[in-house]
């Protein structure tokens, strides 16, 4: 039965300062020592004003990459069709939905952000200190696991110190952490006094979860059952296994549909109720009458030669994807999110 939920809006806006400071000097018997003061760059970064819901009852949690930050979500559907996950996912059962997706990312840097702890980053601060406001450039400590993404970006912790992480595009291996809150200087030498502790994983603690990792990293499938087991394992009695789907279009031997057909496989095997299909749902599911004539009335699935053709090279149909054939249209996640309700609703989650 679905739930009632009167959440109110959290926000984390970071500080977009950025503060020079100068190095002093002091004189100490005949010798003159320096004490050096950490220093925030000079340029202006822009983070963004991450907005979550603050539930006060059950809720869900959608972990992933671009499918699910619902890239392309506005195309093939009407104008005003507001096609995004967390908005069917609330419709469908009442609950307040974080959705935790960023495009371009690959298993490790969502196993990050997951709040794994193998994953965490380990920040490098400049003479190991974090600056008492404002933003710093960092690398990634030699011991960190997750590989360099230029994509990433997200809230959380050093310490007790909250602040953005954000990848710095033109310098690969290199990030800024831009702290919200000014306070005092910190030493934070690089190992575990500096993990940079998600803020997202925090605050979904209580909720349950849904997880597609690796679509950016298929052909490397052993990885991404290492990184599979590792979300799953943070919460193995609330979260759910979310499928991939390939690439529009593809010739019956292609790599990719192989690729797909290898992980989903084994995530079935592996996980079983809390595996969801997506191919399934999205080549089957979408032809009954009910999801066919339903959300997706209004739509030209599965009323062309092509779509069959796709089908019988075990495609997924092209009217389901967007202008790109790599992300799905409005309808495709229409049907992603009847998939998730329905096993939400099974596993008497909602």
């Amino acid at each position: 039965m679905p739930h009632s939920s009167n959440a109110t809006e959290t926000t984390f806006s970071p500080s977009r300062r950025s503060l020079m400071f100068g190095a002093l000097a002091t004189g100490v018997g005949m010798a003159a020592a320096t004490t050096t003061v950490a220093t925030a760059t000079e340029a202006a970064v822009e983070t963004p004003t991450f907005k979550y819901p603050s539930p006060r009852g059950f809720s869900l949690a959608l972990w992933g990459s671009s499918t699910i930050e619902n890239a392309h979500v506005t195309q093939g559907v009407p104008a005003g069709l507001d096609a995004k996950l967390e908005t069917s996912l609330k419709t469908l059962l009442g609950i307040d939905i974080f959705n935790f997706g960023r495009g371009g990312e690959t298993s490790s840097n969502i196993l990050a952000r997951r709040g794994v702890g193998d994953a965490r980053y380990r920040l490098a601060f400049p003479d190991n200190k974090i600056p008492a406001s404002g933003t710093v450039k960092v690398t990634l400590d030699s011991s960190t696991t997750s590989t360099w993404n230029q994509n990433t970006i997200f809230p959380g912790y050093v310490q007790d110190i909250p602040g953005t992480l954000t990848a710095i595009k033109e310098s690969e291996g290199a990030y800024y952490f831009t702290r919200s809150v000014d306070g005092e200087e910190r030493y934070a030498p690089a190992g575990a006094a500096s993990e940079f502790y998600s803020r997202q994983e925090m605050m979904s603690r209580a909720s349950n979860h849904i997880i597609q990792i690796g679509r950016n990293n298929l052909n490397q499938l052993d990885q991404l059952k290492k990184d599979t087991k590792a979300a799953f394992d943070m919460a193995p009695k609330t979260t759910l296994v979310m499928g991939h789907f390939p690439a529009g279009k593809q010739a019956k031997d292609s790599e990719n549909l192989k690729q797909v057909s290898a992980y989903n496989a084994w995530a079935a095997e592996t996980y079983g109720d809390r595996f969801l299909d997506t191919m399934d749902w999205l080549r089957e599911k979408s032809q009954e009458s009910w999801l066919r004539y339903g959300d997706l009335q209004g739509s030209d699935v599965w009323n062309s030669p092509d779509d069959r053709k796709d089908y019988e090279d075990g495609n997924v149909p092209r009217s389901l994807y967007a202008d790109d054939f790599f992300h799905l249209n409005g309808w495709g996640y229409l049907v992603l999110a009847q998939m998730m309700a329905a096993r939400v609703s099974y596993l008497g989650w909602a």
